[in-house]
């Protein structure tokens, strides 16, 4: 019995275990001496990526990467800060094209074309090829039959649309293309099907592996399993006390529901969806979660649960309140280099920015007036992008702007840090530089409201 069930907790080690294979990815872009980097995803659940390789591409725009691994991972191709999708095989080999438009400075950020890619060839038993097409064609399908699929809820369209990827796409596909299509096909008839969820927890999850790299059943576990503990099987009440009574007695308590007890390493991805979503609500939640995510990271039997427990944490207090704030040195106008740390007995207001428009320039209206305010409690820090420096700098001599400007110059990963999305963006820093709001409001939208609630308590 022993040897039985020592023989079976190596079968579910044993993706973790597989050797790394070499991967090799030539690329072009058409932005030369940019840096390129391999970003490979941990799973797809806490979206955590690990920087895989890093290059530059030459005069040409070429690049070549290459990195290590042990299994089907997602990636993404990321030049400069401009990324595209790919999913990688081991000891695959990849010829592609990464293509970044220009921005528009009349756009806003959500309506900035997004950077495309091309693969010219790759050896991976079809994976890439296979993937892509596949895609397309559910999107296309569930696109033209909408309103037949999701008013009119004909779940045999499903069931056609299965029947014509079996003729279109290749037989012999990828198994993790087959997955893909499984899952995908799955989310469509959750919302076509009456009791969808349950339906497709018992059909879809229970005695199921769990596929961590799998974007298609991770998205269909989010749909799923949103509000499961909230359902009718749980008692609200005796759910609560378990809750609050250590992640011991709380294990012990769900594992009295039967899909919980059959699904052990299912169930933990199911608490820790949960985690994410009590983590913000109130300090007392906040507490339990990282308590619980600490507890499944150490004694979880499921390695791979406490990996995704380890960056699901991570990433809830990435840029959490009273976190470290990202640290940086920086040029202002005058060549003199400008760290964070130089505000260590002053609340800091970081300002992102990255071109010139009438957006930006009501916003530094509205900016310089709170700035006046504030006076020399609040230090305000704006921080353009090395394109646009020069453009600011004209700009903060014309409307005799006071606060610091400083260049981002070739630190661009500083935005990723910092995870800034839209421009302007502002992120609000507690003595000591410690993380007070981020991202916090623009001026014109309760900006000040927030910086005298945090500094109340700094």
């Amino acid at each position: 019995m022993r040897v039985k069930r020592v023989f079976c907790t190596l079968l579910l080690l044993m993706p973790l275990m597989l050797p790394a294979q070499g991967v090799s990815i030539a690329g072009k872009t058409n932005k030369p001496h940019a840096l390129v980097r391999l970003l490979t995803y941990d799973d797809m659940f806490s979206f955590e990526q690990k920087t895989a390789a890093v290059t530059h591409s030459d005069e040409n725009g070429r690049f070549a990467l290459n990195a290590d691994i042990k299994e089907i991972t997602p990636a993404q191709i990321a030049v400069n800060l401009d990324r595209v999708d790919l999913v990688l095989t081991p000891s695959g080999n990849y010829d592609i094209e990464v293509f970044v438009p220009e921005k528009k400075h009349d756009a806003s950020f959500f309506e900035q074309e997004k950077p495309s890619l091309k693969i010219n060839s790759a050896e991976d038993n079809g994976l890439m090829r296979q993937l892509i097409a596949t895609e397309s064609f559910i999107n296309d399908f569930v696109y033209e039959n909408m309103n037949a699929i999701y008013r009119g809820r004909k779940a045999y369209l499903i069931d056609t649309l299965q029947n014509r990827i079996n003729k279109t796409v290749a037989k012999n596909r990828n198994a993790f293309v087959d997955g893909f299509v499984k899952y995908k096909l799955a989310s469509v008839r959750m919302a076509v099907v009456s009791g969808g969820a349950k339906k497709i927890i018992s059909q879809y999850f229970d005695n199921q592996p769990v596929l961590y790299s799998q974007s298609a059943y991770m998205e269909l576990f989010s749909e799923a399993f949103e509000g499961y503990f909230k359902s009718r099987e749980f008692n609200s009440h005796e759910f609560a006390e378990a809750l609050f009574s250590g992640y011991g007695k709380f294990s012990d308590y769900l594992k009295k529901n039967d899909f919980m007890a059959r699904n052990p390493q299912l169930a933990e991805l199911v608490i820790m969806k949960y985690l994410c979503e009590i983590y913000f609500e109130n300090q007392e939640r906040k507490t339990v979660a990282t308590e619980y995510l600490n507890a499944i990271g150490k004694s979880s039997k499921y390695l791979k649960n406490k990996l995704v427990a380890s960056d699901v944490l991570a990433r809830l207090q990435r840029l959490s309140y009273d976190t470290e704030a990202p640290s940086f040195s920086l040029k202002n106008e005058d060549g003199e280099v400008v760290s964070l740390s130089d505000y260590q007995d002053k609340m800091v207001l970081l300002q992102f920015v990255d071109r010139v428009s009438d957006m930006t320039s009501r916003q530094f209206e509205a900016l310089n007036v709170l700035q006046h305010q504030w006076g020399d409690t609040i230090a305000v820090v704006t921080i353009a992008t090395k394109e646009s420096f020069d453009d600011f700098k004209e700009l903060f001599y014309d409307k005799w702007y006071e606060w610091q400007l400083l260049n981002l110059g070739d630190d661009m990963l500083l935005w990723e840090k910092y995870s800034v999305r839209t421009s302007p963006e502002y992120v609000i820093i507690k003595k000591k530089g410690r993380i007070g709001m981020a991202p916090a409001p623009a001026p014109d939208h309760y900006l000040d409201y927030h910086v005298r609630r945090i500094s109340r308590y700094n």
